[in-house]
């Protein structure tokens, strides 16, 4: 049988939780606010690394380990188009994002990387916190992502 998002049991919980109650600790705007000041792929990766123990810290689960590599997003193109570009994964509790735009290799901006950082601790949440077999792109998530992101910025 084709997977079918509607009958999905991880889908329709994941669509179902918006919230969380993220409350952004001091220690954690001021990670957030280094890490938005941060281009060298090692600084950002202890940075990020100690935004990634702050979160899991207050739900109280073990913390994701970060890679950040100093390279360009993988991608595709088209006709000589980008099409598509990857800008971190998440898997079995590792994440990695590259620092490097695809096309021009130049520093991710703060504000993406911040964004992919979050966006993959949020897969990590999915699993360890919410306990789904799969963690979806679903509205739900997205609202989840969107919380945190609110509740760390100054």
């Amino acid at each position: 049988m084709p997977f079918s998002r509607k009958n999905d049991s991880a889908y329709k919980r994941s669509n179902a939780i918006c919230r969380i109650d993220f409350q952004g600790t001091r220690s954690i705007r001021k990670i957030t606010l280094n890490l938005l000041k941060a281009e060298e792929a090692d600084i950002r990766e202890s940075l990020g690394q100690l935004l990634l123990d702050e979160l899991s810290k207050l739900y109280k689960i073990s913390p994701p380990v970060l890679k950040v590599l100093d390279a360009p997003q993988k991608h595709s193109k088209k006709d000589g188009k980008l099409t598509r570009k990857i800008f971190g994964t998440y898997k079995s509790g590792n994440i990695e994002i590259t620092n490097r735009t695809a096309i021009r290799k130049k520093m991710v901006a703060s504000k993406t990387f911040l964004d992919t950082l979050i966006h993959e601790f949020m897969h990590h949440f999915d699993f360890f916190v919410l306990k789904l077999t799969r963690s979806l792109h679903t509205s739900g998530f997205y609202s989840r992502l969107n919380e945190i992101k609110n509740g760390i910025t100054l």
